[in-house]
């Protein structure tokens, strides 16, 4: 991989690409205000973003996200080291927001649009934001959590607004001398409490991830994106930025709707999409045929089914790439279509820059052995805590014999029963396998006699019917003993959180 070479073919090592960057540096400072001035400047009659509402170029992107910085300044009064917090599904006034935000310096806390009264309480004790920017609708929620400080809406009729502050003319800004706010992120919410991991824009930092993107995915090679997944998520911004920094026409839609993002993609002929695999396994069983576009798929967020893996090579080609990679310590690993048809289930190979580890889980031994189940560690350049000591993911996994790296399940996801160690994916990826299964989760629920058993929750096809006894017939001989579930239930949709990843905690409270 030539990293000049890439960075020559996205423009931004030629003459333009430098006096663009350098200018907007020193017209915004380090910071993802740099980066929509950066587009601006080499796009700035190219579309930027299209949502539900509105269509604008980079250059307006830009001067709109300029004018709200001016007010944030001026009527709020958002300075370096103080808190914003941002609570908005995927739309343009989201990225005028958390561009506008940047240029002043605060550090801005992207919060997911469906917390709960009591967990944002806890975010706003821990962090005294401010400011909180907000889609209108779910100005209750920041009501009953109790806070009392500025807020301000994306839109309104009458108010002030991140859109009524778009449209006022434009105020000087200060260069950011200070250095960069952080920009903090949510990660976990399944089944557990919100986490944080935080960053600091850095274009070296980054490097390496961008430069495996580029060099894996192509993405310089096209010039539409949706991003499916939320913004608030690491996953989405990742995605926004990358797709900023090449002069795409990014895509939003407020709420993933499987019919309305297949039309979107369809009609408008997008070219990309990031989303996680239960998006992309509801379009593709819905409406197959209104995904011929797509030339880059990428699937990231959580497990991908080889099943689904087949499924769209079989109907598209090889367009289907697996990204892994946490909150924390941001793309690990890729997956290409030629990897993918090596192993389906497989996460890939690390990117350069990252050192990557299994060890046991119970004795913290180093795994050197292949094909050994082991909590993965990694340490890289661009994770939001800089250590000396490798991290953990929170994820199990092995290694092949070739050096691709497969996910055996969460950590915390594995159960214990009558002594055995159980793995849910394990069950799932078989599962998945039987003709009329469309999508399928598996869980560990309480047992008096094991201590824990799985049970299964499954998806059937829309013209099947399925016997869930001879379903169980049919799992016997390819499952050990230890893997059967306890019980199947046979769902009419598998839950979701804002994110796209199954929810295990409303699966857990059809259980009880």
């Amino acid at each position: 991989m030539n990293k000049f070479k890439l960075l020559h073919n996205i423009g931004l090592l030629s003459l333009k690409g430098i006096s663009a960057l350098i200018s907007s540096i020193r017209a915004n400072g380090i910071s993802l205000m740099a980066l929509s001035g950066y587009s601006a400047r080499r796009y700035p009659d190219r579309k930027a973003i299209q949502d539900e509402n509105q269509s604008l170029s980079y250059q307006q992107l830009y001067q709109q996200s300029r004018a709200v910085a001016g007010q944030l300044m001026m009527q709020h009064q958002i300075a370096p080291g103080q808190q914003v917090a941002i609570i908005c599904r995927n739309h343009a006034s989201l990225l005028k927001a958390l561009f506008a935000t940047s240029a002043t310096g605060a550090d801005i806390c992207l919060i997911n649009s469906e917390i709960s009264p009591q967990q944002l309480a806890s975010f706003i004790h821990q962090h005294q934001f401010h400011l909180i920017i907000h889609d209108r609708e779910l100005f209750p929620v920041i009501q009953q959590a109790g806070y009392s400080g500025q807020c301000l809406p994306v839109s309104h009729d009458s108010e002030p607004s991140i859109e009524s502050y778009s449209q006022m003319p434009v105020k000087p800004i200060a260069k950011i001398t200070y250095g960069p706010g952080k920009i903090v992120v949510l990660t976990g919410g399944t089944s557990g409490e919100f986490k944080q991991a935080a960053r600091k824009p850095s274009l070296f930092a980054f490097l390496n991830p961008l430069m495996a993107l580029l060099d894996k995915l192509k993405l310089e090679q096209y010039r539409s994106l949706y991003i499916a997944t939320p913004i608030y998520h690491g996953f989405g911004l990742a995605t926004l930025c990358i797709a900023t920094l090449l002069g795409s026409t990014i895509y939003l839609a407020r709420r993933f709707e499987a019919q309305q993002a297949a039309e979107l993609i369809n009609q408008q002929q997008i070219e990309v999409v990031t989303l996680v695999p239960l998006m992309l396994s509801r379009m593709m069983h819905r409406y197959p045929t209104s995904l011929k576009s797509l030339r880059c798929i990428i699937s990231g967020g959580a497990a991908l089914p080889p099943t689904l893996v087949s499924e769209t090579q079989t109907l598209l080609g090889k367009r289907l790439f697996n990204l892994y990679g946490t909150s924390e310590a941001g793309v690990c690993t890729i997956a290409t279509p030629d990897d993918l048809a090596y192993a389906a289930d497989t996460i890939g190979l690390p990117i350069d820059g990252l050192t990557i580890c299994l060890r046991d889980a119970a004795t913290g031994q180093l795994i050197t052995r292949n094909n050994t189940v082991g909590l993965l560690q990694v340490q890289c350049r661009w994770a939001a805590q800089q250590t000396d000591d490798l991290v953990a993911t929170g994820d199990l996994a092995f290694r092949d014999a070739n050096g691709y790296y497969f996910l055996s399940g969460r950590g915390d996801d594995m159960i214990v029963s009558g002594g055995e160690n159980i793995y849910p994916i394990e069950l799932e990826k078989v599962l998945a396998e039987y003709p009329l299964v469309r999508e399928c989760v598996i869980i560990g629920i309480e047992d008096k006699e094991f201590g824990q058993r799985l049970k299964a929750f499954v998806v059937i096809h829309p013209d099947g019917n399925i016997d869930v006894q001879a379903l169980m017939q049919w799992l016997k001989p390819r499952v050990a003993r230890y893997q059967m579930p306890v019980s199947i239930e046979l769902i009419e949709e598998i839950p979701l959180t804002a994110v796209g990843k199954p929810d295990t905690r409303k699966l857990n409270n059809l259980s009880c």
